[in-house]
């Protein structure tokens, strides 16, 4: 109980401290009042400019963020895994990837929606005029959240199985392990505390790339698309109603993969 109070400290005082500069400004459309954009965030399923509720915009960006975030990990940890293990994978991939890994994924939203311009997952299949929200998973943003997903994940990965102990694959080697089960059963769950971490890491830095991808022309509908057509209207209140909403979704998904690193990492901890 008396940790909970001592967190409520320091929002209380940005509350208190928003409310007051609020009322003094006096002016909507450059600091709105608290009251005004509680109102917004308790009303998930109100249409908001025309555009899509709060839960339509949330869930068209964390299908984008998934998608993407999902080709990152499905390519990520099996690469991770052969370059942390081979030696002659990680000559040929070393080069490579120390040139693109610096290289901000926002930097390659113009590149990316240049290359991919406007097409969706739905063009592919040929659906170019459909209405579910495969018609608003823009290629390019899927390209720039696979970007930002990959090297957290590669790198952690990398990472975990180069760590992985060498009596625990000596010892399965000398009770007849097979190069498959010696993956399965021994580097896999080595690393698999290392490799959760670079998913938390990746998701994060993904979902802060969505947002600035939906804020770029040709987008239609997302958090970040809201955050920039509320801002062009002076709708103030929806505007900082979403900032909350971003950090809320990305806090939770944080914290779901935390839990979930916390529960396949007790052994570990329990070894030391």
């Amino acid at each position: 109980m008396k940790t909970i109070l001592l967190g409520l400290i320091l929002p209380l005082l940005i509350l208190s401290i928003w409310e007051y500069f609020a009322i003094k400004v006096d002016n909507p459309a450059l600091l709105p009042r608290v009251e005004a954009v509680v109102d917004r965030l308790i009303h998930p399923f109100t249409d908001l400019l025309d555009t899509g509720s709060f839960v339509h915009h949330i869930l068209t960006s964390a299908v984008r963020v998934l998608i993407g975030f999902a080709i990152a990990a499905i390519i990520g940890i099996p690469l991770g895994l052969l370059v942390g293990r081979f030696l002659l994978f990680h000559r040929i991939f070393t080069p490579i990837i120390e040139v693109l890994r610096p290289l901000c994924p926002i930097a390659w939203i113009p590149f990316a929606m240049a290359i991919f311009k406007t097409y969706t997952i739905a063009d592919i299949f040929g659906a170019h005029y459909t209405t579910t929200i495969f018609g608003q998973i823009q290629l390019g943003m899927l390209f720039v959240i696979f970007y930002g997903g990959f090297f957290p994940i590669f790198l952690n990965t990398i990472h975990g199985v180069s760590s992985v102990r060498n009596i625990f694959i000596e010892s399965a080697l000398l009770l007849g392990a097979t190069p498959r089960q010696l993956f399965s059963k021994v580097i896999l769950p080595s690393a698999g505390p290392a490799i959760l971490t670079g998913i938390r890491v990746g998701l994060g830095i993904s979902w802060m790339v969505i947002i600035a991808a939906e804020m770029l022309p040709g987008s239609d509908a997302g958090i970040g698309y809201l955050i920039m057509f509320s801002y062009e209207l002076a709708e103030m209140d929806i505007l900082i109603a979403s900032m909350i909403l971003i950090g809320a979704v990305g806090a939770l998904l944080s914290y779901g993969v935390k839990v979930i690193s916390d529960r396949t990492s007790k052994w570990q901890a329990m070894e030391r």
